[in-house]
C-alpha cells in the first residue's frame, strides 16, 4: 500500500503532465479537431515523406528505394518524378515502381551527380536531390530539375504533399496511393 503523501505526489505528477500536454495541443480541444494530436500523424510516423528545418536536409531520412527493397510506393513515384524533371525518365514511365527503366535512370543520375551508381536511393541520393529544393510563393516547395520544376507543399507537421487529381495529398513511403500509381500499378513494370 502507498502512503498518502506518495499517492498525492503521483496525482500531482499526472496533473502536471496532463496540463503540459493540454497546453502543447492548444488547450482542451476534442480529439480530431485541428491542433490535436489525432488530427495529423505524429512527427515520428514513418509512413509519410516529411521534412523539417532547412529544405536541403528534408529528404536524407526517407528510407531506401532499390531493386531488392519494397518497390511500389508514392516515394518511388516521387523519385521517378524527380528523374523526369532532370531528363532521365519519360513521364509515361512514372508508375510508382522502382525497377527496370527507373533503376537504369537512377544509376545514370547518381553517376552524373558524383554518387556511387548502385541504383539504391537512400540518404546520399535523396540528400543530393534535396539540395535542389527551394521555397516558392504560396507556401510551395519546388524541386528545380534540369528540365522541369516539381511543386510540393510541406504541411505544418512536415509531411510532403503533392497535387493529385486537383487536391494535395501526402506522399506515402509504405505504399502507392496516388492516382498515377493506381492507374499504372496494374500494368507490369516497364523495363
Amino acid at each position: 500500500m502507498c502512503s498518502r503523501s506518495a499517492r498525492l505526489c503521483a496525482v500531482a505528477l499526472v496533473l502536471t503532465v496532463t496540463a503540459t500536454v493540454a497546453a502543447a495541443v492548444g488547450g482542451c480541444a476534442r480529439p480530431g479537431e485541428p491542433g490535436t494530436a489525432s488530427s495529423a500523424p505524429a512527427a515520428s510516423d514513418t509512413r509519410y515523406v516529411r521534412g523539417d528545418g532547412p529544405l536541403a536536409d528534408d529528404w536524407r531520412d526517407e528510407g531506401l528505394l532499390g531493386e531488392d527493397l519494397p518497390e511500389r510506393s508514392d516515394l518511388a513515384g516521387m523519385w521517378q518524378t524527380l528523374l523526369w524533371a532532370d531528363g532521365y525518365l519519360e513521364r509515361a514511365a512514372i508508375d510508382c515502381h522502382h525497377a527496370g527503366a527507373t533503376l537504369r535512370a537512377t544509376r545514370a543520375w547518381q553517376s552524373n551527380n558524383g554518387l556511387p551508381a548502385d541504383g539504391i536511393v537512400g540518404p546520399l541520393t535523396f540528400g543530393a536531390a534535396g539540395k535542389r529544393l527551394v521555397a516558392a510563393a504560396d507556401g510551395l516547395v519546388v524541386y528545380r530539375g534540369e528540365r522541369h520544376r516539381v511543386p510540393f507543399r510541406r504541411a505544418e507537421d512536415g509531411r510532403y504533399l503533392v497535387e493529385d487529381s486537383g487536391t494535395y495529398r501526402p506522399l506515402r513511403r509504405d505504399r502507392a496511393t496516388l492516382r498515377i500509381c493506381q492507374r499504372q500499378g496494374s500494368a507490369a513494370p516497364t523495363g
